[in-house]
Protein backbone atom coordinates (compact mmCIF):
# COMPACT_ATOMS: atom_id res chain seq x y z
CA UNK A 1 0.00 0.00 0.00
CA UNK A 2 1.88 3.36 -0.92
CA UNK A 3 -1.71 5.64 -0.75
CA UNK A 4 -0.99 8.70 0.90
CA UNK A 5 -3.70 10.29 0.56
CA UNK A 6 -5.44 9.34 3.97
CA UNK A 7 -2.54 10.02 6.15
CA UNK A 8 -2.67 13.28 7.40
CA UNK A 9 1.63 15.10 7.12
CA UNK A 10 2.04 16.68 10.48
CA UNK A 11 4.21 19.96 10.03
CA UNK A 12 5.76 20.81 13.00
CA UNK A 13 6.50 24.87 12.53
CA UNK A 14 5.99 26.25 16.25
CA UNK A 15 9.27 27.32 16.93
CA UNK A 16 11.36 30.04 17.47
CA UNK A 17 13.39 30.43 14.54
CA UNK A 18 16.71 31.69 17.55
CA UNK A 19 19.50 30.37 15.32
CA UNK A 20 18.00 32.06 11.98
CA UNK A 21 17.24 35.47 13.59
CA UNK A 22 20.45 37.03 12.36
CA UNK A 23 18.71 36.39 8.78
CA UNK A 24 15.47 36.38 8.85
CA UNK A 25 13.41 37.81 11.53
CA UNK A 26 10.31 39.08 10.30
CA UNK A 27 8.16 35.61 10.73
CA UNK A 28 8.33 31.78 11.89
CA UNK A 29 11.13 29.79 10.12
CA UNK A 30 8.67 28.49 7.55
CA UNK A 31 8.02 31.16 5.65
CA UNK A 32 11.51 32.31 5.41
CA UNK A 33 11.62 33.47 1.49
CA UNK A 34 13.36 31.38 -0.68
CA UNK A 35 13.95 32.43 -3.85
CA UNK A 36 10.06 34.29 -4.96
CA UNK A 37 8.28 31.89 -2.31
CA UNK A 38 8.33 30.76 1.29
CA UNK A 39 10.16 27.87 2.45
CA UNK A 40 6.35 26.18 3.15
CA UNK A 41 5.77 26.56 -0.37
CA UNK A 42 8.77 23.76 -1.62
CA UNK A 43 7.20 21.45 1.60
CA UNK A 44 3.72 21.42 -0.35
CA UNK A 45 4.57 20.89 -3.62
CA UNK A 46 6.86 17.71 -2.50
CA UNK A 47 4.12 16.92 -0.09
CA UNK A 48 1.27 17.11 -3.16
CA UNK A 49 3.36 15.38 -5.42
CA UNK A 50 3.36 12.46 -3.05
CA UNK A 51 -0.58 12.23 -2.78
CA UNK A 52 -0.75 13.56 0.31
CA UNK A 53 -4.03 15.66 1.51
CA UNK A 54 -4.52 16.02 4.91
CA UNK A 55 -2.39 18.30 6.84
CA UNK A 56 -1.86 19.32 10.12
CA UNK A 57 -0.02 22.62 11.17
CA UNK A 58 1.71 22.73 14.29
CA UNK A 59 1.94 26.62 15.10
CA UNK A 60 2.91 28.97 17.67
CA UNK A 61 5.39 31.78 17.24
CA UNK A 62 4.03 34.33 14.72
CA UNK A 63 1.61 31.57 13.91
CA UNK A 64 -1.16 34.12 12.56
CA UNK A 65 1.06 34.73 9.73
CA UNK A 66 0.91 30.96 8.47
CA UNK A 67 -2.71 30.78 8.70
CA UNK A 68 -3.14 33.92 6.82
CA UNK A 69 -0.65 32.66 3.81
CA UNK A 70 -2.07 29.08 4.20
CA UNK A 71 -5.41 29.45 5.02
CA UNK A 72 -7.48 26.25 4.80
CA UNK A 73 -4.82 24.83 2.12
CA UNK A 74 -7.56 24.59 -0.67
CA UNK A 75 -5.39 26.49 -3.68
CA UNK A 76 -2.94 23.69 -2.74
CA UNK A 77 -5.13 21.08 -2.87
CA UNK A 78 -4.91 20.01 0.83
CA UNK A 79 -7.27 19.88 3.59
CA UNK A 80 -5.47 21.85 6.67
CA UNK A 81 -6.30 21.97 10.21
CA UNK A 82 -4.11 23.53 12.70
CA UNK A 83 -3.08 23.31 15.66
CA UNK A 84 -2.19 25.96 18.24
CA UNK A 85 0.52 26.43 21.07
CA UNK A 86 0.27 28.82 23.81
CA UNK A 87 3.77 28.03 24.49
CA UNK A 88 6.93 26.48 23.07
CA UNK A 89 6.14 22.11 23.28
CA UNK A 90 9.31 21.25 20.91
CA UNK A 91 8.97 18.45 18.77
CA UNK A 92 7.16 16.06 20.77
CA UNK A 93 5.34 17.56 22.80
CA UNK A 94 3.74 19.80 19.55
CA UNK A 95 3.15 16.25 18.14
CA UNK A 96 1.37 15.07 21.49
CA UNK A 97 -0.67 18.17 21.19
CA UNK A 98 -1.48 17.87 18.00
CA UNK A 99 -2.64 14.03 18.66
CA UNK A 100 -6.64 14.72 18.96
CA UNK A 101 -6.68 15.72 15.45
CA UNK A 102 -5.13 12.48 14.04
CA UNK A 103 -8.29 10.00 13.35
CA UNK A 104 -5.93 7.41 10.70
CA UNK A 105 -3.57 4.92 12.57
CA UNK A 106 -0.26 6.40 10.68
CA UNK A 107 0.88 9.79 10.29
CA UNK A 108 3.90 11.42 8.87
CA UNK A 109 5.58 14.04 10.74
CA UNK A 110 8.29 16.73 8.97
CA UNK A 111 10.17 19.44 10.73
CA UNK A 112 8.96 23.12 9.02
CA UNK A 113 12.20 24.15 8.55
CA UNK A 114 14.08 21.39 6.13
CA UNK A 115 14.12 19.89 3.24
CA UNK A 116 14.40 15.62 2.17
CA UNK A 117 13.91 14.68 -1.29
CA UNK A 118 12.94 11.22 0.13
CA UNK A 119 10.69 9.29 -1.89
CA UNK A 120 7.10 9.04 1.00
CA UNK A 121 5.57 6.54 -1.01
CA UNK A 122 8.25 4.14 -0.88
CA UNK A 123 8.97 5.07 2.87
CA UNK A 124 5.21 4.23 4.04
CA UNK A 125 5.69 0.90 2.43
CA UNK A 126 9.05 -0.04 4.42
CA UNK A 127 7.13 1.72 7.50
CA UNK A 128 3.99 -0.99 6.98
CA UNK A 129 5.45 -3.92 5.97
CA UNK A 130 8.16 -3.97 8.91
CA UNK A 131 5.33 -2.82 11.08
CA UNK A 132 6.88 -0.16 12.66
CA UNK A 133 5.92 2.05 15.56
CA UNK A 134 8.59 4.76 14.19
CA UNK A 135 10.47 4.79 10.57
CA UNK A 136 13.02 8.12 10.82
CA UNK A 137 13.67 8.79 6.97
CA UNK A 138 17.98 9.21 7.12
CA UNK A 139 19.57 11.40 4.79
CA UNK A 140 23.28 11.09 4.32
CA UNK A 141 25.65 13.97 4.65
CA UNK A 142 29.39 15.07 4.00
CA UNK A 143 29.49 16.47 7.33
CA UNK A 144 27.54 15.77 9.87
CA UNK A 145 28.93 18.00 12.73
CA UNK A 146 25.20 19.99 13.20
CA UNK A 147 23.44 16.79 13.36
CA UNK A 148 23.72 13.45 15.43
CA UNK A 149 24.17 10.23 13.60
CA UNK A 150 22.57 7.25 13.79
CA UNK A 151 23.16 4.03 12.89
CA UNK A 152 21.35 1.31 11.66
CA UNK A 153 21.36 -2.51 12.06
CA UNK A 154 20.20 -5.52 10.26
CA UNK A 155 17.04 -4.83 8.04
CA UNK A 156 16.88 -0.89 8.57
CA UNK A 157 16.19 -1.13 12.36
CA UNK A 158 18.06 1.57 14.19
CA UNK A 159 20.52 0.05 16.68
CA UNK A 160 21.56 3.77 18.42
CA UNK A 161 21.69 7.46 18.29
CA UNK A 162 25.13 9.95 18.21
CA UNK A 163 23.84 13.06 19.65
CA UNK A 164 26.16 15.59 18.86
CA UNK A 165 28.23 17.15 21.70
CA UNK A 166 31.60 19.02 21.41
CA UNK A 167 33.99 16.20 21.20
CA UNK A 168 31.55 14.84 18.67
CA UNK A 169 31.04 18.09 16.35
CA UNK A 170 34.82 18.08 16.15
CA UNK A 171 34.99 14.72 15.37
CA UNK A 172 32.59 15.08 12.58
CA UNK A 173 34.15 18.23 11.36
CA UNK A 174 37.08 16.07 10.78
CA UNK A 175 35.99 13.12 9.17
CA UNK A 176 35.83 12.05 5.71
CA UNK A 177 32.75 10.50 4.38
CA UNK A 178 29.35 10.35 4.34
CA UNK A 179 27.52 10.03 7.64
CA UNK A 180 23.68 8.88 8.68
CA UNK A 181 21.74 11.73 9.96
CA UNK A 182 18.18 12.21 11.32
CA UNK A 183 16.58 13.78 8.06
CA UNK A 184 13.68 15.44 10.03
CA UNK A 185 10.89 13.00 7.97
CA UNK A 186 9.14 10.03 10.27
CA UNK A 187 5.97 7.90 10.14
CA UNK A 188 4.57 6.93 13.25
CA UNK A 189 1.67 4.95 14.39
CA UNK A 190 -0.66 6.48 16.77
CA UNK A 191 0.77 4.83 19.21
CA UNK A 192 3.80 6.71 19.72
CA UNK A 193 1.53 8.92 20.63
CA UNK A 194 1.26 6.85 24.11
CA UNK A 195 4.60 7.35 24.78
CA UNK A 196 4.65 11.50 25.13
CA UNK A 197 3.48 12.84 28.56
CA UNK A 198 0.78 15.70 27.80
CA UNK A 199 1.59 19.44 27.81
CA UNK A 200 5.39 19.48 28.24
CA UNK A 201 7.94 20.45 26.17
CA UNK A 202 9.91 17.14 24.78
CA UNK A 203 12.15 16.75 21.72
CA UNK A 204 10.98 13.76 19.72
CA UNK A 205 14.62 13.31 18.75
CA UNK A 206 16.62 13.31 21.56
CA UNK A 207 14.00 12.58 24.58
CA UNK A 208 11.40 10.13 22.47
CA UNK A 209 13.48 8.05 19.70
CA UNK A 210 16.57 7.42 22.01
CA UNK A 211 14.09 5.13 24.60
CA UNK A 212 12.73 3.67 21.22
CA UNK A 213 16.09 1.94 20.54
CA UNK A 214 15.68 -1.69 20.39
CA UNK A 215 11.50 -1.65 19.84
CA UNK A 216 10.45 -1.36 16.43
CA UNK A 217 12.05 1.84 15.28
CA UNK A 218 13.46 1.89 11.64
CA UNK A 219 15.07 3.84 9.33
CA UNK A 220 14.79 4.28 5.86
CA UNK A 221 17.86 5.20 4.06
CA UNK A 222 17.41 7.81 1.34
CA UNK A 223 20.36 10.03 -1.41
CA UNK A 224 17.46 12.34 -1.33
CA UNK A 225 18.40 15.99 -1.38
CA UNK A 226 18.76 17.50 2.31
CA UNK A 227 18.66 21.33 3.40
CA UNK A 228 18.19 22.85 6.98
CA UNK A 229 17.08 26.30 6.74
CA UNK A 230 17.61 26.51 10.74
CA UNK A 231 21.15 28.84 10.21
CA UNK A 232 21.98 32.04 8.08
CA UNK A 233 24.88 29.86 6.07
CA UNK A 234 22.39 27.06 5.15
CA UNK A 235 19.41 29.71 4.20
CA UNK A 236 22.35 31.35 1.94
CA UNK A 237 22.88 28.18 0.35
CA UNK A 238 18.80 27.80 0.02
CA UNK A 239 18.61 30.37 -2.41
CA UNK A 240 20.62 29.21 -5.09
CA UNK A 241 19.75 25.35 -4.43
CA UNK A 242 16.39 24.91 -3.70
CA UNK A 243 14.85 26.55 -6.05
CA UNK A 244 16.59 24.25 -9.01
CA UNK A 245 15.51 21.08 -7.18
CA UNK A 246 11.97 22.06 -6.54
CA UNK A 247 9.37 24.28 -8.45
CA UNK A 248 6.95 25.38 -5.72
Amino acid sequence: MRDLSLCPAIILAGGLGMRLRAAFSDGPKCLAPIGNHPFLAYLLVWLRSAGVRELILCVGYKKSQIRDWLGDGKKWGFHVQYSLEEKPLGTAGALKHAARLVTSDACLVLNGDSFLGVDLREMYWFHRIHRALATIAIARVRNSARYGTVQLGRKGRIVAFCEKHPETVKKAASRRGVQSINGGVYLVKRELFDAIPPAQPMSLEKEVFPTLVGANLYGFVTRGYFLDIGVPTDFARAQSELAKRCCA
